[in-house]
């Protein structure tokens, strides 16, 4: 029997403090019954947010509990809405103690048992691709999501890599396939398998065109065309979501879905099934309130890495490693196909890409001018003077928008920091003629638009040459973010080194030797491009604090070129497969330095897993 609750049954609202926003709700009670919560927010249709919102306040009424899981991939937002619910039953004197006995009643889990030929774990790029390819491809399959709605680095991308896709043919852009292999050579020294880098380059193309056939819009772009000067004349390579990442996904999953593939969102894939021969059967699959067992003839894996598990990046990567930016990527499926066999393969993979704010450091900058603090972002966009947190000048600064290049280099200073340095004077220019006035990125494409979507907001040229025209006055912003561990402030460079807290020599010295170096045209030290170098000289000074962007790690399992997962003496582990950022041997240390080749790596591994896993199945 339910205790009661509350004497004040009715409705209340409460708030909460979301990822961006305050989270508004209404709680109905009667005396021993939470009925329902309701997003006072006006939240998009099916975006995270709205769909975070619904599960979590099914959660909480099911369990009859503010005591629930968080929704994996919208941890502050659910964080946000259980504090909302929190303030509404506090409003209402609920016993929060009673609430506890009555929820410790609830039904217990149920379970459910399928059977297909496939079974995927995970839906971002890589597996999404798995699961329709092999769905096309004749078998039934099942696609396993621990999130509630498409997310993983896939959505966040701006595009693949290919070298002879279709777009490429029309427009006689046909990238050298010589060429391809040996950027990656060059990104590795030899640290990749390359029967599997031969056979992703060579299958590019047709992933593009086929991802394209099946809703994934994406349209050759110039090299360069998202701000990566040294890119610029490069080979187009990069196929860029026209309509975003988490579009493109979802319509792939639809179109999955379409054709009879099972998608079961919101269950989170525990351990893989093996018969007493070591071959994968199936999986088991833990959802909110209900279990899932899956018995599979094939089993792909695709959870996209271990960047958002501090545990498993310190094991693995070492003391200093910043966090991965898809959080709900925590090594799952590594875990699972370590523990059936798969050779670890771990050489310190990791997507280092530029330079980013960290979340502490955002969440300061957002308390003290809300949404405002993102112009922020363009102060990192120029061969600034760059030291560590030491004060030392550490790299070529000309490097700056080679995005990969500059990322590895950041990851290996102290505490992956590093301070932008810049004078008055530079603010001066830019108020006077846009950010144009330093260093004008986008011109060469005036009159040729280029377009594409990354992080799901548009990466236009038009859009980019008027922002860099457009005349802004960046000095009233950094004084108002002065008081955050973010900006720094000084009439002189003695000054700016103790408010910093890094040694004034050093910062002293690196300063002397950059602006010498602009000064005669000869860089001793990194050798920069001295005609792009930006002189320290008119107080007063200031430094933008940066970490490492890690956009998650690559590798993990052994795989060959058919992504069947491998043992350690080089046998297939039977009916399994790793795919996309879980899967080694296209990576050395380093990411390759040109356009879309993770994303690409994903698409194009998981395509060729689910052919394969459909076309064996059907030889049974």
């Amino acid at each position: 029997m339910l205790k009661k609750i509350t004497s004040k049954p009715g409705k209340y609202t409460g708030s909460g403090q979301g990822k961006e926003h305050q989270i508004n709700v209404e709680v109905d009670l009667n005396k021993d019954k939470i009925n329902s919560v309701k997003a006072l927010n006006n939240f998009a249709p099916d975006s995270l947010a709205d769909n975070t919102f619904k599960k979590m306040a099914q959660k909480i009424v099911n369990q009859q509990s503010v005591d629930v899981d968080v929704v994996s991939g919208a941890s502050e937002t659910s964080r946000g809405i259980i504090a909302g619910v929190k303030d509404a039953l506090t409003k209402a004197d609920v016993d929060f103690a009673a609430l506890k006995e009555n929820s410790a009643q609830g039904a217990a889990s149920a379970k459910e048992v399928i059977t297909v030929d496939v079974a995927v774990v995970g839906a971002g790029s890589a597996g999404a691709a798995a699961a329709l390819a092999a769905q096309q491809h004749g078998a039934s399959v099942a696609l396993l999501e621990k999130t509630i709605s498409p997310l993983g680095a896939g959505t966040f991308a701006g595009g693949m890599f290919a070298a002879d896709s279709q777009q490429q043919k029309d427009l006689h852009k046909v990238v050298s396939k010589k060429w391809l292999y040996h950027e990656y050579m060059d990104a590795s020294q030899g640290y990749m398998n390359s029967i599997l880098v031969r056979r992703i380059i060579d299958e590019a193309g047709k992933t593009v065109d086929w991802l394209n056939e099946n809703g994934c819009i994406m349209k050759l772009v110039d090299a360069g065309t998202g701000g990566s000067y040294d890119h610029i004349g490069m080979p187009a390579t990069l196929h860029g979501y026209q309509e975003g990442g988490t579009k493109a996904i979802t319509k792939l999953i639809e179109k999955f879905k379409s054709i009879g593939g099972k998608m079961y969102f919101g269950f989170a894939a525990k351990k893989l099934l093996q018969d007493a021969a070591g071959a994968v059967t199936g999986l088991l699959a833990q959802g909110d309130d209900s279990e899932l067992e899956v018995h599979a003839k094939k089993v792909i894996i695709a959870t996209g890495g271990f960047g958002g598990n501090p545990a498993m990046r310190k094991e693995y990567l070492g003391d200093v490693s910043t966090q991965g930016q898809v959080l709900q990527n925590t090594g799952d499926g590594l875990n699972m196909a370590w523990n059936a066999g798969t050779a670890h393969h771990l050489n310190g993979s990791t997507h280092y890409f530029w330079q980013t704010f960290s979340n502490e450091d955002i969440g300061d900058m957002v308390k003290l001018v809300g949404p405002g603090w993102m112009p922020m972002n363009a102060l990192g966009d120029f061969p600034n003077l760059r030291v560590n947190n030491r004060g030392q000048r550490y790299a070529s600064e000309t490097h700056a928008l080679d995005f990969a290049v500059h990322g590895a280099e950041l990851s290996e200073q102290p505490k992956q920091t590093e301070y932008v340095i810049f004078d008055q004077a530079m603010l001066d220019k830019i108020k006077e003629g846009g950010t144009a006035a330093i260093e004008a990125h986008y011109d060469k494409w005036k009159n040729h638009r280029e377009f594409y979507m990354e992080f799901n907001y548009p990466t236009d040229t038009e859009e980019n040459i008027k922002r860099e025209h457009e005349k802004t006055d960046f000095t009233a912003l950094l004084n108002k973010l002065e008081p955050t561990n973010v900006v720094f402030i000084a009439d002189s460079i003695a000054e700016l080194a103790d408010k910093m807290g890094v040694d004034k020599d050093n910062l002293q010295n690196s300063v002397v030797q950059y602006n010498g170096a602009k000064k005669s045209g000869e860089d001793d030290l990194f050798f920069s491009d001295t005609k792009r170098m930006i002189p320290v000289e008119q107080g007063p000074f200031y430094a933008v604090k940066y970490i490492a962007r890690n956009l998650g790690t690559l590798g993990g399992a052994t795989i060959d070129e058919k992504m069947h997962a491998l043992t350690p003496e080089g046998e297939p582990v039977p009916n399994l497969y790793v795919t996309g950022a879980d899967a080694s041997g296209m990576y050395g240390k380093a990411y390759v330095d040109f356009e879309g080749g993770t994303l690409g790596f994903a698409y194009i591994s998981g395509r060729l897993a689910g052919i394969d896993a459909a076309e064996t199945v059907k030889d049974k």
